[in-house]
């Protein structure tokens, strides 16, 4: 048996670097899949829901805007219950929110209509 401590020393700070590199690789992969928007590496599928927009209400109470299957929608949100609350079917207003630069806040979409 090999006993000496610089033995078990070298081999327990080699181990300890392996599993750290491990852990390293492993989360530079996340981050990489993660950045591809959590498609796989060919991209074909698209997310079947996507975030356009979200808005604060009040504690616990959001409101989302949501593209589905090509379809845009508004729904509230709470810690019981997501309730649709309307379609947006404005083209200019939906092309707006896809952009998501110069954004007019979640009042000026109410006032422009939908």
């Amino acid at each position: 048996m090999t006993g000496s401590y610089a033995y078990l020393l070298v081999k327990a700070v080699l181990t300890l670097v392996f599993v750290l590199g491990l852990l390293g690789v492993s989360l530079y992969a996340l981050k990489w899949y993660m950045a591809k928007g959590g498609k796989a590496a060919s991209g074909k599928l698209p997310a079947p829901v996507k975030v356009l927009f979200t808005a604060m209400l009040g504690q616990k109470k959001n409101l989302a805007i949501v593209e589905v299957a090509g379809e845009v929608l508004v729904l509230g949100i709470t810690p019981n219950a997501i309730s649709f609350l309307t379609k947006i079917e404005k083209n200019e207003t939906i092309e707006e929110l896809k952009k998501g630069n110069g954004r007019r806040g979640l009042l000026g979409l109410f006032q422009g209509g939908f």
